[in-house]
């Protein structure tokens, strides 16, 4: 089992700040079962040709986990779709730097504090969308927690062209902001009825204009596209409603709404 000695917790021994006995600090990568349960991305079934692990690292202090973190890793096997590689090796290498700074934060909060209860940072892959060699798009559930009353999590989503890695703007996708609104505002009511009294403003529409207000409306808009095209929109805690009354996720089918979409990416 590879482990490595956090120079930190050795800085603070020096120093003494901490017990030879707090100071035997160590990550894991393989890590307890309790990680694994909580950190598992969903398989690509629909998509044979894609492969995601989920890298793991915990850190023990004298024994006794404390922290960890994950993120997903996704490889495309084999060579026939040479772009897509390219694109997903990318993006995991991004995951890993972003998950080798929460592994710092950690190390710091948790070796001073010593929780109780482990601290935690993590992202799996929530759900496959649409995949092929235009579009990547898949919803990732992230979850951190490093004190207080409750964790936090939410959705994220991945939207990229696949032959240039870049992101897909929601423009590209729908007809303009207004119709977009009225479309997810009538979707909320079908999909959650009796909720509207658990928003913020206990109007939908007025919880979505307000949202997703000003000249850059795009950047709060959490979506993605599934297999069959249509598009998925994700409001997490506090975006329009209290932590207590959860998340919401707005399905705006094609052939419901045809009015909304501006293209397919099927060209």
């Amino acid at each position: 089992m590879k482990r490595k000695v956090l120079a930190g917790l050795m800085a603070l021994l020096a120093l003494g700040g901490l017990s030879s006995a707090q100071a035997a600090a160590t990550y894991e990568e393989e890590p307890a079962a309790e990680v694994q349960d909580n950190a598992k991305s969903a398989e690509p079934k629909l998509f044979p040709w894609l492969k995601v692990e989920d890298q793991r690292r915990v850190l023990y202090v004298d024994g006794r986990m404390v922290a960890w973190v994950s993120f997903p890793e996704i490889t495309v096997v084999g060579d026939d779709y040479p772009v897509l590689q390219r694109t997903l090796r990318n993006w995991s290498m991004e995951q890993r730097r972003h998950s080798d700074d929460a592994e710092e934060d950690l190390e710091r909060a948790a070796s001073e504090l010593m929780p109780s209860f482990p601290y935690y940072e993590y992202s799996v892959v929530d759900r496959w969308g649409r995949i092929d060699d235009e579009v990547v798009s898949f919803a990732l559930q992230s979850a951190s927690y490093s004190g207080g009353a409750h964790p936090l999590h939410g959705i994220v989503t991945v939207n990229l062209h696949a032959e240039t890695g870049e992101p897909i703007s929601i423009d590209e996708i729908v007809a303009g902001r207004d119709i977009l609104l009225l479309a997810l505002a009538d979707a909320f009511r079908k999909q959650y009825p009796g909720r509207e009294k658990d928003l913020f403003t206990h109007d939908i529409d007025e919880a979505l204009a307000e949202y997703h207000d000003g000249g850059e409306w795009q950047e709060y808009l959490i979506w993605m596209l599934d297999a069959n095209n249509d598009l998925h929109v994700f409001y997490n805690p506090y975006d329009i409603a209290s932590y207590a009354a959860g998340s919401f996720e707005l399905t705006l089918r094609r052939d419901v709404y045809p009015e909304v979409f501006k293209r397919d990416f099927t060209d």
